[in-house]
């Protein structure tokens, strides 16, 4: 990858590997997983993302967020021909690889030499709401482009994009894209999001909390002011350029298939049980609260807990819902496999996969909704990072003190065999360990 961005920052130390902002990020590539890089104006974070789209050549898209953005002009061109009669020009909408902006082009010939010229966004308008009256009910008019087989797209200044423009998004970063009612996956299978912005009302010019619903398709946020790079990597920095401009890469390698090999490899490993148990965690045992669950009580949590309760976890932290729960797990597969690229030995990393699950659990949870916010700024000083740190040393707490009990559960699935005993020890925060063991012992016993 050309790398204009730099930052020699540690994000964390992950089975013996320092692991480092581009380490996360070619995780969420190789996890298939959509990335929120959040942070103040000019911390790097589209530099980052534009650095990321050249591994993968032509097959990346930069689209800088707008409230008159419509997500289908993306992968779609207006067919004349097919309207019955010999048309001047198809119009072609174009991504303008600098700005990100749409922008509409005709084709024409000059000199004998075939090129595309621009239309001014007045003229275009006009011009595409005639040909929306002139096509009517005719869907076969308009026509999917190459740009269907995008693999990555990055949407820049996301959170100043309005609800409804949000809402089109959904779709892309879930990997399709929906034109006419009719769903065309993008990328043949294989695509990526990755968006960056601010949130929060202080540094945008809109009211742009993201929504919990688009913050479940950003499966990871990362705060790049946070993890802002060191005094030497800004020294290299600026003694080697003062442009403040955001760098374009040159001609860039396109390593999709690497990328894409390695993604369906991790897709396709089988999911330690170990992980299995800590993602259940997550879902079941942080909704256990004295009023019996956290996410019964809804917006009575965390007020009318106990007050013992108020200060622990309990009160600090919601459970993960199961679309994070997937996120964490491949996030952590993910980051086990970097690591290993990196020199990490394979017997360190499974004898470590409670780690990696509690990295991904930061990582994907942070920005997430589920904290308690008014703990957050009172105990934490608003660091989301440090809440969750404190969460997670509670959880290792937890399994270390419940390891006998867990390795016998697993020992009486194996066997096939029910033991009350064993069972009746799993309760409070534990006790969906009894359902899961159960489920265990069902699924032995059918093979």
């Amino acid at each position: 990858m050309n790398k204009s961005y730099k930052n020699s920052t540690e994000l964390m130390q992950l089975h013996g590997q320092s692991m480092y902002l581009n380490d996360i990020v070619d995780a969420c590539l190789i996890g298939r997983l959509n990335l929120f890089l959040q942070g103040d104006t000019g911390s790097g974070k589209t530099q980052l993302a534009r650095d990321v789209m050249s591994y993968f050549g032509n097959k990346a898209m930069f689209v800088l967020g707008r409230n008159d953005m419509d997500t289908r002009e993306l992968f779609q061109r207006f067919n004349l021909h097919k309207l019955g009669y010999k048309p001047k020009y198809d119009l072609e909408p174009l991504v303008n690889p600098e700005t990100g902006i749409v922008e509409w082009y005709y084709p024409a010939v000059e000199n004998g030499v075939f090129t595309y010229k621009k239309i001014n966004d007045e003229h275009a308008a006009i011009v595409r709401s005639k040909l929306e009256k002139l096509a009517g009910n005719t869907e076969d008019v308009k026509e999917l482009t190459s740009r269907i087989n995008t693999h990555l797209i990055v949407v820049d200044e996301l959170p100043n994009c309005v609800p409804a423009v949000r809402a089109q998004l959904f779709n892309l970063f879930d990997g399709f894209i929906e034109i006419s009612g009719t769903p065309y996956r993008i990328g043949k299978g294989y695509s990526v999001g990755i968006a960056t912005g601010n949130i929060g009302q202080k540094f945008t010019e809109s009211s742009n909390d993201l929504g919990r619903a688009l913050k479940d398709r950003m499966h990871v946020v990362i705060d790049t002011d946070y993890f802002f790079p060191t005094p030497r990597d800004t020294l290299e920095i600026l003694a080697g350029n003062t442009n403040p401009r955001v760098e374009f890469s040159g001609i860039a390698e396109d390593d999709s298939a690497k990328i894409i090999g390695k993604s369906q490899e991790i897709e396709t490993t089988p999911i330690p049980l170990e992980k299995l148990f800590i993602a259940n965690y997550l879902l079941h045992g942080l909704d256990h609260c004295s009023k019996g669950s956290k996410r019964r009580m809804k917006d009575a949590w965390p007020t009318q807990l106990e007050n013992h309760e108020q200060g622990s976890d309990v009160g600090l932290v919601l459970p993960v819902s199961p679309r994070a729960a997937k996120s964490i797990i491949r996030l952590s597969q993910s980051l086990d496999s970097v690591a290993e690229q990196k020199g990490a030995l394979q017997s360190v990393i499974e004898s470590n996969y409670f780690d990696s699950m509690m990295q991904a659990y930061k990582f994907v949870s942070a920005y997430s909704g589920v904290l308690n916010e008014s703990m957050v700024d009172a105990a934490y000083y608003s660091d989301k990072y440090k809440a969750l740190d404190a969460v997670i040393a509670t959880t290792k707490q937890q399994f270390e003190v419940q390891g006998d009990i867990i390795r016998a559960g697993v020992e009486m699935a194996a066997s096939g065999k029910t033991d009350a005993r064993v069972l009746n020890k799993f309760t409070d925060r534990w006790k969906f360990m009894r359902n899961t063991l159960e489920q265990l012992l069902a699924m032995q016993k059918s093979k």
